[in-house]
């Protein structure tokens, strides 16, 4: 005899009404452990994203659903155990758990073991700001069925079943990269990344260990600084071919155009990104490690640009348009302010961009400061970019030209965004420095391909655009020899500006490596070199195979 998918449902309202309560209640307890974290420790800056909150709800109505309290029991114990974990690397170290971490606790368990009894006591808060979310939780669902009448249908089951596996199910076709933390996403979201891509792609796949590194270490001095407000602004998909102030035939820059005719001192360079990926350029180029394979330098934020101004005293500024997973390995906890598209979902959905500079107008300036802003307008789909503003666009984005035209419209439309950023920039005082770059640059149909991710010298152009006011007469000519300047080389410039001088024994003149879409891992590489006929973009390289051979002739 088969069982009935769904069992009787109680009559009247007041049971869908008592779940709907109880769904609610117990989507506030999963989350609650973040906020009572931030009750004593600033280093927990989860915050509320309406769409992972949506998501949960509806998880926990699927948990009252299923009426198997042993099973929902089960999987609350199990997300107990993951979240003690998750709040006591944030309390410890100040960054969320990822999977790395998690495999690196469980290959080292005696020292993990002797560092918690160690730092006990100054950490204990932990295990209550889980256990009173997820003791209510339990007491609640192994004690209220059967006493309490509720709707129940075995479907939840099956809706339980796939919000659990689809994570792990992602981590067998996508890298580790696909799954870091984010410092201002909820604990239970960054553990669910971190744990399914642990049991996938470490615990039951391995990914390869590299050799090791033989670099000569960075030396970091203090430097005496007297600029008071350093901007660095980050587009994303940003060409230097495509902006008419770098020759295009197109006028799509004319703000920056006429602001660069009455700034003649302002430096105009192409650029070299360090990646291909917005999450591998933007760590690159905010924490200014040169050549690759020194993840554990990259992953310390010892080289970090936010750092470096904290040290400094100036107030640190993240704003972007731009997802909050973007903030991993960028320095979050050396911020003050931290806004991204999940605080602002619906004005960021209304105005795109523009969005980000009505929160510019609304930030309250310290005596120095340091601000990086992400723009997301030349990024593909490209004409979803701008569509919100009625303004008639130079160039038709239909027809066979269409995709081509809209993302020079994009540019266009990113340029009247950069020109209202550059008045505001203006109306500051005192010695102030702006960045302008993108975070890589884009292949439009070249070879029939589009968008990024891809090893090749399109999406590796960048443009550099940088302004100097109120500064010594001198301060831009470290970079006004250069032909081309790196992404390296930006962050090393902006590291003096914020008081630390970074001395690279490495360095060879004329040489820069661009990142493939893998921030860690055995990423291909490629090699850049500087000849006087222009760039030389070598054939990319598996950063194992590199590191296993001898380093190649210097760039001639």
């Amino acid at each position: 005899m088969l069982t009935p998918l769904r069992s009787p449902a109680p009559s009247g309202a007041r049971p869908w009404l008592t779940l709907l309560a109880l769904t609610t209640l117990s989507c506030l307890l999963l989350l609650a452990d973040d906020f009572l974290q931030q009750l004593y420790t600033a280093n927990n800056r989860a915050e509320l994203e309406a769409a992972y909150v949506a998501g949960l709800w509806v998880f926990c109505l699927a948990l009252w659903l299923c009426n198997l309290r042993w099973l929902v029991a089960g999987i609350l114990a199990v997300f107990a155990v993951m979240q003690t974990l998750q709040l006591a690397n944030i309390s410890f170290f100040g960054e969320p758990l990822n999977a790395i971490d998690i495999q690196a606790m469980l290959g080292d368990s005696a020292e993990v073991g002797h560092t918690v009894l160690y730092s006990f006591a100054q950490h204990w808060p932990v295990l209550l700001c889980v256990l009173v979310p997820y003791a209510l939780l339990l007491v609640l669902h192994l004690r209220l069925p059967g006493r309490v009448a509720l709707p129940s249908s075995r479907w939840a089951v099956l809706l339980i079943a796939v919000v659990l596996l689809s994570k792990p199910y992602r981590a067998t076709y996508r890298n580790l990269d696909s799954f870091v933390a984010s410092a201002s996403r909820s604990g239970l979201h960054n553990s669910l990344n971190a744990f399914s891509a642990w049991a996938v792609r470490l615990a039951l796949r391995p990914e390869p260990v590299l050799p090791p590194t033989h670099y000569a270490p960075y030396r970091m001095t203090a430097v005496s600084s007297t600029a008071r407000h350093v901007w660095l602004v980050v587009a994303d998909s940003l060409r230097s071919d495509r902006l008419g102030i770098f020759g295009y035939a197109r006028n799509t820059t004319p703000r920056l155009q006429a602001y660069l005719r009455d700034h003649p001192s302002a430096l105009l360079r192409p650029g070299i990104s360090a990646g291909v990926a917005t999450d591998v350029s933007l760590p690159y180029l905010l924490n200014p490690i040169r050549e690759p394979g020194q993840d554990q330098l990259m992953r310390s934020g010892q080289i970090n640009l936010f750092r470096f101004a904290r040290q400094a005293g100036m107030r640190t500024h993240w704003i972007s348009s731009q997802e909050s997973k973007l903030l991993a390995h960028l320095g979050s906890r050396y911020l003050d302010v931290s806004i991204t598209r999940e605080d602002h979902p619906l004005r960021f959905l209304q105005r795109q961009d523009r969005a980000l500079l009505d929160i510019l107008d609304q930030q309250q300036w310290g005596e120095r400061n340091f601000v990086v802003m992400n723009l997301r307008t030349a990024h593909l789909p490209y004409a979803q970019n701008y569509r919100h503003d009625p303004t008639p666009r130079p160039w038709p984005d239909s027809g066979p030209d269409g995709q081509a035209n809209a993302y020079d419209n994009s540019v266009h439309y990113l340029d009247s965004l950069l020109g209202e950023i550059l008045a505001d920039f203006d109306r500051l005082e005192g010695e102030r420095y702006l960045v302008i770059t993108g975070d890589h640059g884009q292949r439009l149909g070249e070879d029939g391909k589009w968008g990024h991710n891809d090893l090749v010298p399109e999406v590796s152009d960048v443009p550099v655009i940088v302004v100097a006011a109120g500064a010594p007469a001198n301060a831009l000519d470290a970079m006004q020899d250069e032909r081309w300047i790196s992404h390296n080389e930006v962050g090393t410039w902006l590291a003096g500006l914020l008081g630390t001088r970074i001395d690279n024994p490495n360095l060879r003149p004329g040489e820069h490596f661009v990142h493939g879409k893998l921030l860690f891992s055995d990423n291909f590489i490629q090699r850049v070199c500087e000849s006087p006929k222009g760039l030389v973009h070598h054939e990319p390289k598996q950063l194992s195979m590199m590191l296993n051979k001898a380093s190649p002739a210097p760039c001639s």
